[in-house]
């Protein structure tokens, strides 16, 4: 028999067992004049912690789980911020939630490196521009790549300044300063990166890069991010990098391209992690552009060479899903109501061309097209096209104010609104965004999942006419 231990010794024992754990970090706040009706989360990796927000607009969050310094984001009321916790600390926020940003303020243990957090987002991306605006800002589609260069590089110096300065008044743990280092890095190497498909976007024209335009990547430490890949500055960066893969080597029908593909990603970003991620990011984003024949093309190569099991599982979902919606499958059939109240079926159209637009009368983007929706619908006036106009507007006198002030009606012209809820005609199509278009065939088939827009001009022609001609 084993001899009984006594009961001070136990309680010890228990006692030293149970401090072996993390110490327990509490995360407390108030918000003045908050809306009532949301709950406050705090996500620190994939899972939040949530907690209610009292009438008197106060939460508190006990969390016994964290073993390590994370960034993470809080948010309500379709507010949100970034925030910084390590084990034990004892956090507490005040604002005013109508004026969330500015008034952002921290106390307790770890409110240093919190504070500097919500005064470098408030000076840098939500506040007034300060004296070096934001290189966002300052991009036209006339800008050069060299006017690119000056804007982000003025703007990554004010950011490293600011960072020395707080940092000498104030105590930042030594880890999360090089960190918050690292980010603004990122965020220099993100606007960069997107600079060649902001220019694609605003003048359907290629950017005219020098040779040596990315070598901008050779100052940040790619090889490292393997460790960080989750962290949210790491992901925003490697979502941007799918734009050097796009313009090195664009992924395209052609098998060899996936493995062109990987060759220069391999070689930026080492064969890990970070690389698999960015992998993912590119094709999903073709995905939702509509170039799914591409990704099913690469998709074998990502399976030899990715890496990470739910990333692998999250893409061949996306493909699963989307697998419907591909270039010969029959297009979802709908049949909604006109401005007359009259019911038109998609199958109505049957042995025309259909040009499948989404779109809704607050949407700034739809409504820009509409200069050259009525160019390209004077192109095929008389001809077997039908501009199939749906609306996902909650309110038809909405709808039906925008079709009397904006010259969106004509003769190949039909307009129909979409209802709310899970099996609108816009689900059937996983129109997420809009303006979103489609061209369907003759015999009622998928001719183009998101088609070109109208203001893409010949390439748009071009693909009506394609269509008319099988």
């Amino acid at each position: 028999m084993l001899p009984l231990l006594p009961a001070l010794t136990l309680g010890t024992a228990l006692h030293l067992l149970a401090a072996s754990g993390p110490p327990i970090t509490r995360f407390s706040g108030h918000l003045d004049h908050a809306p009532a009706g949301d709950t406050v989360s705090v996500w620190l990796g994939p899972h939040p912690y949530k907690a209610a927000l009292s009438a008197s607009g106060d939460f508190a969050l006990t969390i016994k789980d964290l073993k390590a310094p994370v960034l993470g984001s809080l948010s309500y009321a379709r507010q949100r911020t970034m925030c910084y916790l390590t084990p034990g600390d004892q956090l507490s926020l005040k604002l005013d939630f109508a004026d969330f940003d500015k008034t952002l303020v921290y106390s307790g243990r770890g409110a240093v490196a919190n504070n500097y957090l919500a005064q470098s987002l408030y000076k840098f991306e939500y506040g007034p521009a300060g004296a070096v605006p934001r290189p966002q800002d300052q991009r036209q589609p006339t800008t050069t790549p060299a006017e690119a260069r000056q804007y982000a590089d003025a703007f990554r110096q004010q950011q490293r300044s600011f960072l020395a300065s707080y940092a000498r008044a104030h105590p930042l743990p030594a880890a999360f300063q090089q960190q918050q280092a690292l980010d603004v890095d990122l965020q220099w190497g993100r606007f960069l990166l997107d600079y060649p498909a902001y220019i694609r976007y605003k003048t359907k024209a290629e950017a005219v890069l020098p040779a040596d335009y990315f070598s901008f990547l050779s100052q940040l430490p790619l090889h490292q991010l393997d460790s960080q890949a989750e962290r949210e500055p790491v992901l925003r960066f490697l979502s941007s990098y799918g734009n050097r893969l796009d313009v090195a080597t664009p992924l395209s029908a052609d098998p060899a391209s996936a493995h062109r593909l990987y060759a220069q990603a391999t070689a930026d970003l080492g064969p890990g992690r970070a690389r698999d991620f960015a992998i993912f990011e590119l094709l999903s984003a073709q995905l939702i552009m509509g170039d799914a024949g591409a990704v099913v093309t690469a998709y074998p190569t990502f399976r030899t060479q990715n890496r990470d099991s739910t990333l692998a599982h999250s893409l061949r979902a996306i493909l699963q899903k989307q697998a419907p919606l591909l270039p010969g499958k029959p297009a979802p059939v709908f049949s909604l109501r006109n401005a007359s109240d009259q019911p038109v079926s998609l199958a109505d159209f049957k042995g025309k061309v259909v040009y499948l637009d989404f779109w809704a009368s607050w949407c700034v983007p739809c409504l820009a097209e509409t200069p050259a929706a009525v160019e390209l619908k004077k192109q095929f006036e008389g001809r077997e096209v039908v501009f199939l106009y749906v609306s996902v507007d909650r309110s038809a006198a909405d709808w039906e104010k925008s079709l009397a002030s904006h010259p969106l009606t004509g003769a190949n012209s039909v307009h129909l609104r979409d209802q709310d809820g899970p099996a609108s005609t816009q689900a059937a199509y996983q129109a997420n965004g809009i303006p979103s278009y489609w061209l369907i065939g003759r015999d009622g088939h998928i001719v183009l999942a998101h088609a070109p827009r109208p203001s893409d001009g010949p390439k748009t022609v071009a693909a009506i006419e394609a269509a008319l001609k099988n």
